[in-house]
This record gives C-alpha cells, structure tokens and sequence, in this order.
C-alpha cells in the first residue's frame, strides 16, 4: 500500500466545504470544553448578563443546545419576527425549564453567531451568509448528531 492510496477511494471535497467542516470541527470542540474561551469576545456587560450560564458546573445538556443552534440559525437568516415569537409564547419552557437554561441557551446563541460571523470577516467575505448557515449546520451535525430542534 503506498502513502497516498487512501486518498484513492475518497470523494473530492471543495475547498469550502473543507474549511467549513474544519471550522465546524473547532466551535464544536470549544463549546464542548465549558465554558468556551470568553477573552476574544465577551465584554464585561455581557460577562454580567450571561454570568450563569458561564459559571454553571456542566456543559449545557441537549435540550439546551438544541434551542440555541436553532436561533443562531434564524439569527443568521435575519429570522428576528420567528425568534421574538418563539420566546414571547413560552414554547422555550418545555425545552429550558430554568433560568440557567434560558440563559445558557443565549449565551450559546450568541457564541455561534458571533463565530461565524468572526470566521467571515477573518475570510474577508469569502464565505456568504448562506455558507455561514451551512455552517452552523454542521456545528449541529456534530454537538446534536441528528437530534436538531426547529421553528
């Protein structure tokens, strides 16, 4: 068997889906480590605000995650009447039973949007908004394997 025969049977990748799935990889990886590195990106008003969420003993559970991939999504889809709706119905209730929860859950939302966003301006626009959706999706393959929530 010579070096590169394992490359034989794979199927090409575009570059973009590499990097995307590279990417994907890294924010899982840091949201699984709880809390994730805060330094880059979290100011002292918002240390405040998600002081719960970042101070609780665990890694959030499923159901928690389960919510915060799908507002980071409609965030990204600029969704805002579908998220507002969510929260003020209270249909949150079932899957956050706490405050802890609820609070993890926007915490967690805003790590997603602000790293995809971060990962595009890093890119300097490479990547539309619509690969920064397929991006999150990827997030969700990996922490929610296959058990995704939606609107």
């Amino acid at each position: 068997m010579g070096r590169w025969d394992h490359l034989v049977d794979r199927k090409p990748q575009e570059l973009k889906d590499y990097v995307l799935d590279e990417v994907a990889d890294r924010i899982a990886a840091e949201l699984r480590v709880w809390p994730p590195a805060l330094d880059e990106w979290l100011d002292d008003s918002a240390r405040r605000r998600f002081r719960s969420a970042i101070e609780r003993p665990s890694a959030p559970g499923l159901p928690t995650l389960r919510v915060a991939c799908e507002m980071a999504r409609r965030e990204l889809l600029r969704d805002y009447d579908s998220i507002d709706r969510f929260w003020r119905s209270g249909a949150h209730r079932e899957l956050l039973p706490d405050e802890v929860e609820e609070t993890t859950a926007h915490f967690v939302t805003q790590y997603l949007v602000d790293a995809a966003l971060a990962f595009q301006e890093l890119a300097q626009g490479k990547f539309a908004r619509r690969e920064l959706l397929g991006l999150l999706e990827k997030v969700e393959d990996r922490l929610l394997h296959g058990n995704r929530f939606r609107l």
